[in-house]
C-alpha cells in the first residue's frame, strides 16, 4: 500500500524542497514513493538531473528524522546508492536531501540500476 502524507515522517520537511520534475506527480513530498513510481515508468525525472534546489532549503537535513517507520525495509531493498557506508540507506527523503545540490548539478539521487 502506498504512503501517505500523514505516515511520511518527513513530508513536512520533504515538501518544502521537493526535486520532482513531474509537475503533475501525485507523490510530492513522498519521496520513496515518487522515485520508484517515476523509476517504474522508466521516466528521467526519477534521476531529478537539472532540477533547481532552493538554498533556503539546503538546512533542512538538520530537522529530518533519521528513520523512516513505514518503509524503511522496503526501501532498503530497493535502494541503488553504490556508497557502502551511506547512513541513509532506505530513508530516500534523507538521500535526496543529501544528493540534490542547489543548482541542479553534481550528485542526485538516482533509482536506475537497482
Amino acid at each position: 500500500m502506498p504512503t501517505t502524507p500523514e505516515q511520511c515522517a518527513n513530508y513536512a520537511l520533504n515538501i518544502q524542497m521537493c526535486p520532482c520534475t513531474a509537475e503533475k506527480c501525485g507523490n510530492r513530498g513522498i519521496c520513496c514513493e515518487c522515485l520508484q513510481a517515476h523509476y517504474a515508468k522508466n521516466s528521467a525525472t526519477s534521476c531529478m538531473r537539472g532540477a533547481l534546489r532552493n538554498p533556503e532549503t539546503l538546512a533542512l537535513s538538520a530537522e529530518a528524522a533519521a528513520k523512516c517507520p513505514t518503509n524503511q525495509e522496503r526501501n532498503a531493498k530497493l535502494c541503488a546508492c553504490t556508497y557502502d557506508p551511506c547512513g541513509n540507506r532506505g530513508v530516500c527523503c534523507n538521500c535526496v536531501r543529501n544528493h540534490f545540490t542547489a543548482d541542479g548539478t553534481g550528485r542526485v539521487a538516482c533509482m536506475r540500476g537497482f
